[in-house]
């Protein structure tokens, strides 16, 4: 296998994890009403979409020299790194309008000890995702799996901070989503 072509089988695998993991957030976000989860979902959307982008530069960087790209087109996976980084500042305008709505309806999640260990086994799902990217990223010598991993590094940290809120949440302390939203956005920008 071609550098290529080996960065799209290992962009593929993390789609596919990234689709699961997006699936179980929405779901238990949806379900209990939690706004960090909410968000920490529309978070995982944008991974997927992020590893379709990549995806997408890969292919048209593969492409060979012609006479308008007598260099390659290789650039065009620098520029799709590029794109990551504009969707993560779309899904953080998407989490802060959802923090001002909560904010406005006053309404607490619902949450059982299910969806906060649910949420748990996201955590270890997207660990093996970034350990797995690295390594393919410093292997491939690949910008984008290492930028890729380096997104899912923080996505971590959201989850870790996730769970902490749902815990929160379901000893009365409802604020705490909010605060962790919002900290979700900071971390996303940053």
């Amino acid at each position: 296998m071609t550098r290529s072509q080996l960065i799209r089988r290992v962009l593929f695998i993390i789609l596919l994890l990234n689709i699961l993991v997006t699936v179980v957030k929405l779901i238990v976000g949806f379900a209990t009403g939690a706004l960090s989860v909410i968000a920490d979902g529309f978070h995982s959307i944008i991974d997927s979409s992020s590893n379709v982008i990549g995806l997408a530069g890969l292919w048209i960087a593969s492409r060979p020299p012609d006479d308008n790209h007598p260099y390659g087109h290789r650039r065009y996976e620098a520029i799709a790194t590029l794109a990551i980084g504009a969707m993560l500042f779309f899904v953080s305008w998407e989490i802060v309008e959802g923090i001002i709505v909560r904010l406005t309806e006053h309404t607490t999640p619902n949450i059982s000890p299910l969806d906060i260990v649910i949420m748990a086994g996201t955590f270890f799902v997207n660990l093996a995702v970034v350990s797995y990217e690295t390594r393919q990223g410093r292997a491939l010598k690949s910008d984008i799996l290492l930028a890729d991993a380096a997104h899912t590094r923080t996505d971590l940290f959201v989850t870790v901070s996730v769970v902490i809120s749902l815990i929160a949440a379901r000893f009365g302390l409802a604020w705490v989503d909010i605060v962790v939203a919002a900290a979700v956005v900071v971390l996303i920008v940053r």
